[in-house]
């Protein structure tokens, strides 16, 4: 009996000392990630990382993301993921460039390099001239200059220009913008091709599905075959899709 209590005294300064071990592991754990965990809920973190800032803008910029919801992101929560942003950025910005492919495809190049930040349908409803969108688009490629090349960025302003050119003097335009982009991401629409069979199926099947729910996106016949003529013409697949590794 004498040796059951020195015996249990360390077992329980084992079972203590395990506790506080995990406790402090999930801690760490924890406030490593908390740039994750608190900022991708409005932002992908492609967006956080990939422009290197310096760290007084850091500090604004999530002292103004603080101040949308004090709730959310505490005072000590805010230091900490300034902390961590300075610290892992150089590494997430290698990850971000190492992931990043060359496509042949002026289109999938605009779909990989800018919905890291902005949404297809926001660009594409944008009413620009070339000019704006060559500055629009250097712009963008200064801040992220290394995830966006400037041969990049070149591509990019070609594609935008022409496809905003397409979608105002292209009858099916109109249409597209007004009937597709109301229920669908621009990119789940622009990462597909499709010879013209391929597109009058899928378009006509949205047809019933916004006959049947949608009365705002409802398109007739003739509506139809313009935005499919739109759709041929601009992601036929006479597009070579191939992407290859820089």
């Amino acid at each position: 009996m004498k040796y059951m209590i020195p015996v249990i005294m360390v077992l329980c300064h084992f079972i203590v000392a395990t506790i506080l071990m995990a406790q402090e592991t999930k801690d760490a754990v924890n406030k490593h990630i908390l740039v994750d965990t608190k900022c991708s809920r409005c932002h992908t973190l492609k967006r956080v990382f990939i422009i290197p800032r310096p760290v007084e803008a850091w500090k604004n910029i999530v002292e103004e993301m603080r101040d949308k919801n004090p709730e959310w992101i505490t005072s000590e929560e805010a230091q900490q993921i300034i902390s961590e942003i300075v610290s892992i950025l150089p590494e997430r910005i290698r990850a971000a460039t190492s992931e990043r492919k060359d496509y042949e495809d002026a289109r999938l190049l605009f779909v990989d390099r800018c919905t890291s930040c902005h949404s297809i349908n926001r660009i594409l409803l944008k009413d620009k001239t070339a000019g704006e969108w060559k500055e629009t688009v250097e712009r963008m490629q200064s801040e992220a200059s290394e995830y966006i090349t400037k041969e990049d960025a070149s591509r990019i302003t070609q594609f935008l220009s022409e496809r905003a050119d397409v979608l105002k003097e292209d009858a099916g335009g109109n249409i597209f913008v007004a009937k597709c982009l109301i229920c669908h991401p621009g990119e789940q629409i622009l990462l597909e091709t499709h010879d013209r069979a391929g597109w009058e199926k899928i378009v006509k099947k949205m047809q019933m599905i916004a006959r049947d729910t949608l009365p705002s996106a409802r398109f007739g016949y003739e509506e139809a075959k313009l935005v499919v003529d739109l759709l041929v013409k601009t992601q036929g697949q006479k597009t070579n899709n191939s992407s290859t590794q820089p």
